[in-house]
């Protein structure tokens, strides 16, 4: 596997992206005027739900398939596709409900210094049917970014330890949504998304929690400004001008409680989560290696980190350990690919630097 595959292509979709917005826009402009037609009102079809639909594929899977083409990929070995099971759907679904305080409790600390246009997006969307404000909202996105970042992206970052490829896999997917507002908690999804995909060799088990928690903020989003309204105007008002901070303080300390309560039952699920598939895997891994092995295959670039230092024995996984024995099992990782990511790469910066300058020009304007 070539170094820098994954900030190569990282760069050349952030690229794509912005061209793509300024191409919609120009477009736009350009039909506004020809239609005799104010030029605010032609962009507010980029924040229709068909708009949204239509800019996720052009700035998440066009350039996929194009770059895929050029480079001559293959498809499965980008993209793994192993079986759940039981067990993790259940843990995954309930991480997906647990976990959608704590992003809330991040999104609104971050609202207090950026403006949140997610949240005047969703607003927009509530003249339209809910069924279709699910798909822009929760379909889309769940598919067409985690088949570019846990999928194409992640598959580059195998040779690499789990911690720093998923570090590097949250920070290129918080820059990629252009959006400081949002950045700090697709970080930590991004991160989360990594971390169940490697351990479960599946880009299932990203793409059913982004469905998740994208799909209960549809929810909420309907609920609060379609139900909500008439509650808030009859109680809330009372409430609120009684206590000596604001309505979003407030609605953070709340938030913060209750994700507070709800962190050790997430650790311990993350724990069990790690656990079940940690030995599943590594199973089957053993009755695939050979001394000789190098692991370029597509399932076997999912491998745990502790499964590098450990070979299978009778008894159990046992680590390495003493003088070296040619007979005895040898330990995973020697017939791993041995780069690291020892240092951020020409593309990283490109990538990082494109994104400042974004956020720079958002700012001022």
């Amino acid at each position: 596997m070539k170094k820098n595959e994954g900030s190569k292509f990282m760069l050349f979709m952030m690229i794509w992206a912005i061209i793509t917005v300024f191409m919609l826009t120009f477009v736009l402009g350009t039909l506004s005027l020809v239609f005799d037609v104010d030029m605010d009102e032609a962009l507010e079809v980029l924040s229709t739900p068909l708009g949204v639909i239509f800019y996720q594929v052009a700035a998440f899977i066009f350039p996929l398939v194009i770059w895929m083409i050029i480079r001559s990929e293959p498809f499965k070995p980008n993209f793994p596709a192993a079986k759940l099971g039981g067990k993790n759907i259940i843990i995954i679904v309930a991480l997906s409900f647990l976990l959608q305080p704590i992003m809330m409790l991040i999104s609104g600390i971050t609202s207090l210094f950026f403006n949140n246009d997610v949240a005047e997006l969703m607003y927009t969307f509530q003249q339209y049917p809910f069924w279709l404000q699910l798909i822009a909202i929760a379909v889309t996105p769940a598919i067409c970014e985690e088949l570019v970042f846990r999928g194409y992206i992640q598959s580059k970052y195998n040779s690499h330890t789990i911690k720093k490829a998923a570090l590097i896999n949250g920070l290129f997917f918080a820059m990629m949504h252009l959006n400081l507002q949002q950045f700090a908690y697709t970080f930590v999804l991004g991160v989360v998304f990594a971390y169940m995909v490697h351990y479960t060799r599946s880009i299932w088990a990203a793409i059913l929690p982004h469905f998740i928690l994208n799909g209960t903020q549809a929810v909420l989003g309907r609920w609060a400004f379609v139900a909500a309204p008439a509650y808030v105007d009859t109680y809330a008002e009372e409430l609120f001008t009684s206590l000596p901070v604001s309505d979003e303080i407030m609605g953070i300390i709340i938030i913060g409680i209750i994700s507070l309560i709800l962190s050790p039952v997430i650790f311990i699920l993350f724990r069990e989560f790690f656990k079940h598939n940690k030995w599943q895997v590594a199973s089957e891994y053993d009755q695939a290696i050979t001394p000789k092995q190098q692991i370029y295959e597509h399932d076997k670039n999912y491998m745990p980190e502790w499964a590098r230092t450990h070979y299978e024995t009778p008894t159990g996984p046992q680590p390495v350990s003493g003088a070296y024995d040619a007979t005895a099992p040898q330990p995973m990782h020697q017939h791993m690919p041995q780069s690291r990511f020892s240092q951020i790469d020409m593309y990283t910066v490109g990538v990082v630097v494109i994104f400042i300058l974004f956020a720079v020009l958002t700012i001022l304007s």
